[in-house]
């Protein structure tokens, strides 16, 4: 996850818990040798509109200029010297699709091979079947919207914007703990990526950081407290 300087927007960018039955660490390791199709396609889709964002940055801008439109999260508009207009949905848009934008290579691919890593542990307890992947995606782009949210919120009078799927990714760090041994499981992974974060949002007040610490840090506290509830809900054998 990163934000960057919104004066440049539109510009050329060069960028309980689950019951017993469901955190066995045997049947949901953090880093499983099975690698769950859902959580492929996701990583794939998420490379794909990176890599459609990268060929419309070097074929004319405006199809970039569209999807930072649609995705970048932009804080306090009306402080920047030519805020851009509304995003789609009236302006919801980038709460959601946030996590297909990214700030280049280096960018997608570690939020992707974070995903990859992790992701497959945490859809291990939904099951299988439709009502499974949806609630899988559900968790997930509910961790997206808390990250955003709470990004904006604390950022709500400073110009900034947004990107990456590191908000969501963050969410499902914790549901791997979880998902993996419980809760102990998820206060191990959780914890020190919530410190790290506290760290860098103290030291963004002395030193302008590209790093959207507080979408992190709402991703993760989503994942945390949420998972459990979506596994109950969702879950199919």
């Amino acid at each position: 996850m990163t934000h960057q300087d919104p004066d440049a927007f539109g510009a050329e960018q060069t960028p309980g818990h689950p019951d017993a039955r469901h955190a066995n660490p045997a049947r949901a390791p953090v880093l499983g040798s099975g690698v769950s199709g859902l959580v492929l396609a996701l990583c794939a889709v998420t490379l794909a509109a990176h890599a459609i964002d990268t060929w419309a940055q070097a074929n004319g801008q405006a199809l970039h200029g569209y999807i930072l439109w649609a995705g970048a999260l932009v804080t306090a508009p009306g402080a920047l010297s030519a805020p851009p207009p509304p995003a789609p949905l009236w302006g919801l848009s980038p709460y959601v699709l946030h996590v297909f934008v990214h700030g280049g290579w280096w960018h997608v691919l570690l939020n992707a091979g974070i995903l990859l890593a992790v992701g497959s542990a945490a859809a291990a307890p939904f099951g299988r079947g439709i009502l499974a992947a949806t609630g899988f995606l559900a968790f997930y782009f509910t961790c997206a919207i808390a990250g955003a949210g709470l990004h904006a919120l604390v950022h709500i009078n400073e110009p900034t914007f947004m990107i990456g799927a590191s908000t969501a990714v963050s969410g499902v760090f914790a549901a791997a703990g979880w998902a993996g041994g419980g809760r102990a499981g998820m206060l191990r992974l959780a914890v020190p990526w919530l410190l790290i974060n506290a760290l860098i949002g103290i030291a963004g007040i002395f030193y302008a950081l590209p790093i959207a610490w507080a979408g992190h840090v709402g991703g993760l506290l989503a994942g945390m407290l949420l998972y459990p509830v979506f596994v109950r809900v969702f879950r199919r054998d």
